[in-house]
This record gives structure tokens, C-alpha cells and sequence, in this order.
């Protein structure tokens, strides 16, 4: 876009200045968007504001120590150093802020009254200047523009900016009158200067989760829009999710004919892919309208929509799509990426924004980053600076001069040495695209599936496995090394990683790699010379075995435990098992039959696979039937458990007699060389293939290695 005269002068930090646009009436009457931008300080309060603003200090002055003792307890025993966020973000501040402008008796009222309004009544304004709202939208093709005219001045912005921003006019709620102005990312920031954008871009965080409301624009109508945005109202207040996948699957048209399809469209729209909405929604958290043209809903009502298609409609939605699009119809299946990134993510970390609770981990930041698309790869981390902690992101100065490979090695440092602990390394490999070290997780590599991590929602019946809330997983990280610290140091130019370790055991057999996504190469299988058990008698190995199907982790991450040995007589073959399902009237595991193909081809696969030196394989240790009194609880546990565990891994025997999973990009010509944390020799260097899962070795039990002298600490460097 042209730089207009005097149209942008320098902000000032010190003030917490930004540029603000106010839409004038000559919007509606030319059809062109009609704007004029002036600058505001966020530090401009109403007298009424800076009093409540006062009040709240004092309060949290009185609950600080306690809150950082807490914090430090819970950074301790969970061992991811994630901050706490005990502390009042912006949006819990303007929230409490409302409703302290109402009345008492009206003040439970107040997200009500979010539902249909987008502005703040004057006596809500907390700035001597009015308030503001902030935009959410995608920039479109940059090919793709409309005129806007700014301070009398006519410029070319993109077209989808364009049409937001004249929905926004035909409103009137940022009319010059109602003193409620509104921040457009491509208008508000000098587009020309790297300084700014880079300075503005660590305030993504303040200014979307300091706005009175957040607009998220998904474009304008389209067919069944409309309909799709009131069917998400609809499924948010629904309260028996088995009664009405009942009654759809005998009325099909029960909530109307077409909207599922509407609303299949809906989740398409690329506004769903776009990486930068994530930090955007996420602090506009309660205060989020998503709107549609000239359809609307509150954030809230739309993630509860999600949320009960998600746990109760799942096994029906495909036949709804499909009547709605007809019998001749072959179009694309349900856009399950989008319905996931609501419910797995916006939803939860909009409710830890607003209530407090632990920040997202390195790990799910980056599978947040493979499911979004941005035009710059370091915005891969740059767009997600606003959901990591503080301590993390002060470390992190976007630079958009920096080569990729550097900016995705600064941030995996930064955790590392913000949480004093080398988790992030769990994230390398050097097989992606940008050449960042492999100790450092390349954020544009593809082949990570969050399903597969252990800390992750387990899927299954949400009557036993609820949605984790900001701070309810009981999840238990894995403490290979104990209570060691670690002693680390990186070179000069922060591409080299060195820290102790030793070396633990190495890999003596694989069972089949994957082919894709649906198959198995049976001839890959790496039989282990020879394998006694460490664990004792086949009883003692019979337990470990069932422990290593589901990594130890179960439902909300905790331990596994006796009644998890279901899965040693989990039926091999869904054919089996849904005779054994309805039986018992299984409604969820009898509606695997799209899904139990992985302990089907691991079952047949690796049955001769060989476990122990008196002939036994693997085989062996499975019972052919199911017990009378099988829970049904504990086999969906342990099927959904096995699942996530086997994706991207492959099981692993070990030289010592142990068992484990190993990446599945592993190759026989690497075992030999494999030790603790999956490390390939190279010449005075090692890089790292990825994580390794050893049963019996995940909870310190390696360190007594070192105090036996069984095993030596030595330097690794890793390149």
C-alpha cells in the first residue's frame, strides 16, 4: 500500500499509543468505507477507570506472594515451567471492569447483553477518548484490492478488508457520534516500516486482549451462512447430546434442511487456516463476536456449538452432510481441522485467557502452528508470541531479517532456558524444511499429529474422558533424568546445543514402520537377536508390556494402572470386537469400524514378533477373549490409549530387556547407533531423530546407572 502524507507518525511507546479509525456516515451513503485514523493513548483513562484500575492493584498486591508461591509449586511438580497466569490479563481486567459499571442485580446479566451488542455504552468508555474494537479477519490476495478512503485520502486496501470494514459502516456502532473506534491491523500499523511492525507486533497481545470486543470476520454471506451461524446457536443449548443424535438419525431434518452443509462451508473458509486469528481470538476470549455478513454470535454460544457436535455428534455429522448435499454429490468431507482448532484449542485457551491457568506448552504451540498457514515462516513463532508466557516472548525480539532456521533455534532456547529444562529438544529432528539444528523443533515440519502426544485430550466418550478446563489435567510428565538439572550451553552463534547425559541402552528390535497413514511395512520389522526380560517372569513382563501399549498415560495423563491391562484382551480384529460391542451395548467402540485399523495391522503385523528368550512373541501375551465383567470404560480407555501412542512410532525392544516406542522415521541401520534420546553419531557431533519411550526407565530409575557406574557422563554437542 502507498504511504499518504502525514498519514503515520511515530507512536509513542511511553504513552502505549496506537491508531485508532472511526467509520463516517459517508460509508453507507458512497458504498466506499469512509474512515479517518487518529492516534490515542491506552493510557488516556476516564477518572472511573484509573479508580478501578487503582483498586485492582491493591488487590492483587495483597495475593502476590501466594500467587507466586503457587506458581512455583505448580511449575515444580509439573516440570514444564509454564507460567501460571494467576495474574489479571487484560481481558479478565475489562471483564470485571464491566460488570462493575452495572448494578448488582444486573450485573449477571452482562454476558447477555454481550450477545447482542458489539459497543459499550458510554458509561462502560474507559478512555477520556471513548473505546475501541479490534478486527480479526484474513487479508485476502494482496492482488485482490478495493478503495478506502482515510483522512480524505484514497487508498487501496484488500478487497476482504474492504467488505469488513463496510459491514462495520452499515452498522453505525463506530459512528464518529458513539466515540467507539476500531484498530485494523493493515491500517493501524505502518505497513512500511519493519520498526514499527516489529514493535507492534509485541503488542498483539495487550491491544486484542485490552479491546471492548473483538469482531472475528469471516467474510460475507454466502448460501446457508445464515443458517449455519444459527445452528451453532441452536447446538449450544442443547443438554442431552444422546437424545438428539436419536432423533436426527430418525429425522434427518430435524434442525433444518441444509444447515449442515451450511455449516460445513462455514468451517471451510480459509479464515479458519489463518495462523495470526489463534492469539487474536484467544485474547479477545469472551468478549469475541464472530460474524458472518450480517450474522453474528458470541464466541461463547459458537464454541459450545463446536463442542456438542464434537462430543455427541461426531458418529452421525457424515450422514447429515451427505443427505444435505445429495446422493450424486462427492464433495470434500467434513473440515474436521477447523472443528478441532475450536474445540481443542480456541475454546480453551480463550477460557484460560479469561480465568487464569497454565499457558500453552512448546509442544502444543507448535501444533497449533503446523494445523494455521502464514505468508512468512518466522511467523510461524512471531504469530504466536501472544500465547506464550512472558518470560518466553521477553526473550523473543521478532526480526524479520533473521533467517528462518535462526528464529526457530532462538525459540526453542528461549523455552529451554526460560524453563530451565530441555523439554523443547522432545520437538527435533532434522527433517525439516528450513535447516534449523535438530535439536531445535523446525515449526514447518509436517509430520507431527498432536493425537499422538500423551499430555493431549483423550479422544473417546465424553461421559469418560470430559474436556480438560484450563486447570484440571492431572497430567504426570515423564522425569527420565529424576531430579537432576540439567547443565547445558549453547555456541556463540546459537546453532550448537552441548549438555551431560550418558548413554542408557540401544535399540535390538522395531516392529513394522509406517506407510503412510493406513499401512505398514512388514518388512521393515527388525527381530531382535536375542531379548531377556528386565522386567523378571512373564507375569512381571506381561504388566510392563500392557504399560508400554499405552505409555504409561491414560486418561487426563495419569498413570496407568491394573484395570488398564484390558488391553491385553482387546479383540485383534474389529470384526471380533463388534460382536462383543453391541453385545454389551457399546454404542462408541461399536462405532470404531473406521478407526480400529491400527490395532488390527499391529496385531497381525507384529503377532510373531519376538519377546523372550523361551520362544515367546508377542503374540503370547494377549488373551483371546474378553472377560464377563470387561468395563466398558476401561477397554475404550486403553483402545483410545494405544491409538495415540502407536501414531508416528514404532515398538521397541532394547539390547538391556527393556520395551519402548521409538520414532517412527527410525531404520534398522540407526538402531545400532540409537541411545538416550535417539542419538545418530556424526563426526564430534549428534543430531537428534527424535523421542524414545522406555518402559521402566521414564521415572529416573537410569540415574542409579551413573551412582553404579554402569554408565558414564560424558558432553554431547548437538548439531
Amino acid at each position: 500500500m502507498p504511504r499518504q502524507p502525514n498519514l503515520y507518525r511515530r507512536l509513542s511507546e511511553r504513552r502505549d499509543e496506537m491508531r485508532l479509525l472511526t467509520l463516517l456516515p459517508e460509508s453507507r451513503e458512497t458504498g466506499i468505507p469512509h474512515c479517518t485514523l487518529s492516534t490515542h493513548s491506552l493510557r488516556d483513562w476516564t477518572p472511573e477507570y484509573l479508580a478501578f484500575l487503582s483498586a485492582q492493584s491493591q488487590s492483587q498486591s495483597q495475593s502476590q506472594s501466594q500467587s507466586q508461591s503457587q506458581s512455583q509449586s505448580q511449575s515444580q511438580s509439573h516440570g514444564n515451567g509454564n507460567d501460571n497466569g494467576s495474574d489479571s490479563s487484560r481481558r479478565a481486567i475489562t471483564s470485571q471492569w464491566i460488570s462493575s459499571r452495572l448494578p448488582p442485580h444486573l450485573a449477571r446479566l452482562e454476558p447477555l447483553a454481550r450477545r447482542h451488542s458489539t459497543h459499550p455504552p458510554r458509561r462502560q468508555h474507559r478512555f477520556a477518548w471513548g473505546d475501541y474494537a479490534a478486527l480479526s479477519y484474513v487479508w485476502g490476495a494482496e492482488t485482490d484490492t478495493a478503495p478506502v478512503v482515510i483522512n480524505g485520502h484514497e487508498r487501496r486496501v484488500t478487497a476482504n478488508l474492504a467488505r469488513a470494514l463496510a459491514a462495520c459502516a452499515a452498522d453505525g456502532e463506530f459512528h464518529p457520534a458513539g466515540r467507539f473506534r476500531l484498530w485494523v491491523d493493515a491500517v493501524c500499523i505502518n505497513q512500511d516500516d519493519l520498526g514499527e511492525r516489529a514493535r507492534q507486533l509485541r503488542r498483539m497481545r495487550d491491544i486484542y486482549g485490552a479491546a471492548w470486543v473483538v469482531v472475528a470476520w469471516l467474510g460475507e454471506a454466502s448460501f446457508g451462512s445464515g443458517e449455519a451461524v444459527r445452528l451453532l446457536g441452536d447446538l449450544a443449548v442443547f443438554g442431552t447430546g444422546a437424545e438428539i443424535e436419536a432423533c436426527l438419525r430418525a429425522e434427518p431434518d430435524f434442525l433444518g434442511r441444509g444447515c449442515w452443509l451450511a455449516l460445513h462451508d462455514l468451517m471451510q473458509r480459509p479464515y479458519w487456516s489463518r495462523l495470526w486469528i489463534m492469539q487474536e481470538m484467544v485474547m479477545g476470549a469472551s468478549a469475541t463476536v464472530v460474524r458472518c455478513g450480517t450474522a453474528s454470535v458470541d464466541w461463547a454460544s459458537f464454541c459450545a456449538g463446536v463442542a456438542f457436535l464434537e462430543e455427541h455428534l461426531w458418529l452421525v455429522k457424515d450422514e447429515l452432510l451427505a443427505r444435505d448435499r445429495g446422493e450424486e454429490d462427492t464433495g470434500e468431507a467434513w473440515a474436521v481441522e477447523s472443528l478441532h482448532l475450536v474445540y481443542q484449542d480456541l475454546s480453551l485457551l480463550s477460557e484460560r485467557e479469561e480465568k487464569g491457568g497454565q499457558y500453552p506448552s512448546f509442544g502444543r504451540l507448535l501444533d497449533i502452528a503446523n494445523s494455521s498457514e502464514c505468508k512468512d515462516a518466522r511467523d510461524k513463532v512471531y504469530g504466536l508470541v501472544g500465547l506464550m508466557p512472558r518470560t518466553v516472548a521477553e526473550r523473543l525480539r521478532p526480526d524479520y531479517k533473521l533467517p528462518v532456521s535462526t528464529v526457530y533455534a532462538a525459540t526453542a532456547r528461549a523455552f529451554i532456558e526460560a524453563h530451565g529444562n530441555l523439554e523443547p529438544i522432545r520437538e527435533g529432528n532434522p527433517w525439516g524444511p528450513s535447516g534449523a539444528p535438530s535439536w531445535a523443533a523446525d515449526w514447518l515440519w509436517e509430520g507431527r499429529l498432536r493425537s499422538s502426544r500423551t499430555e493431549n485430550q483423550l479422544w473417546g466418550p465424553p461421559r469418560f474422558f470430559p474436556r480438560h478446563g484450563p486447570e484440571s489435567s492431572s497430567y504426570v510428565p515423564y522425569r527420565a533424568s529424576g531430579d537432576t538439572e540439567h547443565n547445558i550451553s549453547f555456541s556463540r552463534d546459537g546453532s550448537l546445543l552441548s549438555c551431560e547425559g550418558f548413554i542408557v541402552d540401544s535399540v535390538s528390535g522395531l516392529s513394522a514402520r509406517g506407510k503412510g497413514f493406513f499401512q505398514w511395512d512388514s518388512r521393515s520389522i527388525v527381530q531382535p537377536r536375542r531379548w531377556s526380560s528386565a522386567y523378571g517372569d512373564f507375569a512381571e513382563t506381561r504388566e510392563a508390556l500392557y504399560r508400554t501399549l499405552v505409555m504409561n498415560r491414560v486418561s487426563g495423563g495419569e498413570k496407568a494402572c491394573a484395570r488398564h491391562a484390558a488391553i491385553l484382551s482387546l479383540p485383534r480384529t474389529f470384526d471380533l470386537g463388534e460382536v462383543e460391542f453391541r453385545r454389551r451395548a457399546w454404542s462408541w467402540l461399536a462405532g470404531q469400524e473406521s478407526y480400529y485399523f491400527r490395532w488390527e495391522a499391529f496385531r497381525a503385523l507384529n503377532a510373531n514378533f519376538r519377546l523372550g528368550e523361551e520362544g515367546h512373541c508377542l503374540e503370547d501375551f494377549f488373551d483371546a477373549a474378553m472377560p464377563n465383567d470387561a468395563s466398558e470404560l476401561d477397554y475404550s480407555e486403553v483402545y483410545s490409549c494405544f491409538d495415540r501412542t502407536s501414531m508416528k512410532r514404532r515398538f521397541m525392544t532394547t539390547k538391556d530387556g527393556y520395551m519402548g516406542w521409538a520414532p517412527d522415521n527410525i531404520y534398522g541401520d540407526d538402531a545400532e547407533q540409537t541411545a538416550q534420546g535417539d542419538l545418530i553419531s556424526t563426526p564430534g557431533y549428534y543430531l537428534i531423530i527424535g523421542e524414545a519411550y522406555v518402559q521402566g526407565l521414564m521415572d529416573g530409575e537410569a540415574m542409579e546407572r551413573l551412582s553404579s557406574d554402569v554408565s558414564k557422563l560424558q558432553m554431547f554437542t548437538f548439531c
